[in-house]
């Protein structure tokens, strides 16, 4: 952490003035990014930046089911996986420099109540990244997907764990929180499939429905019951919503060997359905300017035209392969503007911070 009265890099990426200590920084959440241990933002800060590196992955993920359905070269969905590797390492060593590998540290990060769930990133990742490259070698992949694997299962565990004695009493619930519980025992059951692991991808299955069905109805009561009262800047994690039936039903269709019955066509129904919930909510996920947390949006984005595409191909919708083009297209025009946005911001970023400091 800078000395106070300096100026300081902020979760989404922006420099804050210089402060004193009774303006701490914040995350998109609203929350004090500065934990106790080492008091540095800027390890919590990298860890939620590997939502770049999932989104990137996620992208890649719709282009390897474009692979299969339409075609498409599998060299830009291995683009796309290596890509989000080298962010994923980068930010990785990053937040294990600032004190990421002591012990005391990660349960301090973990137990924020504005992102603790985003640890489970790290596992994720390796998970995507595990089945997507098994075609060079079954054996290595399933390896390193048992480690991610468990990895996921130890931090939504220990999360639960510390949720269900009062440590989100404070903070205002978002879909966020359904990442790790939710959407990774998802995300692991798709990837046991693709692994050839059957008994696995049914056990993570079943782990996936349970806790969607228990945190999913607690956090859409809640948001009902408060009439929306997630603070402007978290409102992005509303499209994690998205995200659940996007990744269940990968994991479903996975374990079926793509074919879609009733189940898989019911996982399709919820996603179009909350899709529209989305589309409904956007004008209240506008941002008053960019800022890193945009990509929040990515992977609720790449999950969706994964499944879509599959689906659209699974029933044999009419002109389904322009359909899947075009949903392809715009998801990753979509990443591009990102990407673009991003480089961007990292250059005014730094400008700001050397003017600041000169």
């Amino acid at each position: 952490m800078q000395p106070v009265g300096t100026a300081e890099e902020t979760v989404d990426g922006s420099v804050e003035p210089p402060r004193t200590s009774h303006a701490p920084a914040r995350d998109a959440a609203g929350t004090d990014v500065t934990d106790s241990a080492s008091g540095s933002p800027v390890r919590a800060g990298r860890i939620s930046l590997l939502s770049i590196s999932l989104g990137t992955a996620g992208l890649g993920g719709a282009w390897r089911s474009a692979t299969i359905t339409l075609g498409a070269p599998i060299w830009i969905s291995d683009a796309l996986f290596a890509l989000s590797g080298v962010v994923w390492v980068v930010l990785l060593a990053q937040y294990l420099r600032h004190g990421g590998g002591r012990w005391r540290n990660v349960l301090d990060d973990l137990h924020h109540p504005g992102l603790g769930f985003t640890l489970a990133y790290v596992p994720i990742i390796g998970m995507l990244a595990a089945g997507h490259f098994s075609r060079l070698g079954l054996d290595a992949a399933r390896w390193g997907y048992a480690v991610f694997a468990v990895m996921a299962a130890i931090i939504a565990a220990r999360l639960l764990a510390h949720w269900v004695t009062g440590g989100l009493a404070s903070a205002p619930l978002h879909p966020g929180y359904l990442l790790p519980v939710v959407s990774a025992p998802f995300i692991s059951s798709a990837t046991a499939s693709t692994l050839d692991l059957p008994q696995v991808a049914a056990a993570t299955f079943a782990v996936g429905v349970l806790y969607w069905l228990a945190f999913g109805t607690v956090i859409l009561g809640g948001l009902v019951a408060n009439g929306g009262g997630i603070p402007p800047p978290a409102r992005p994690t509303l499209t994690v919503l998205t995200i659940p039936p996007a990744t269940g039903g990968l994991a479903w269709t996975a374990a079926h060997d793509g074919t879609f019955d009733p189940v898989g066509q019911g996982f399709a129904g919820m996603l179009l359905f909350t899709v529209l919930v989305v589309v409904f909510l956007l004008p209240d996920l506008h941002q008053r300017s960019f800022h890193y947390g945009y990509w929040v949006f990515s992977f609720p984005v790449a999950a969706g035209a994964n499944f879509l595409i599959l689906w659209l191909h699974g029933t044999d919708v009419a002109a389904w392969q322009a359909m899947s083009w075009v949903l392809l297209a715009a998801a990753s025009a979509g990443f591009l503007l990102l990407y673009a946005a991003t480089l961007l911001q990292l250059r005014r970023s730094r400008t700001a911070a050397t003017a600041a400091t000169a």
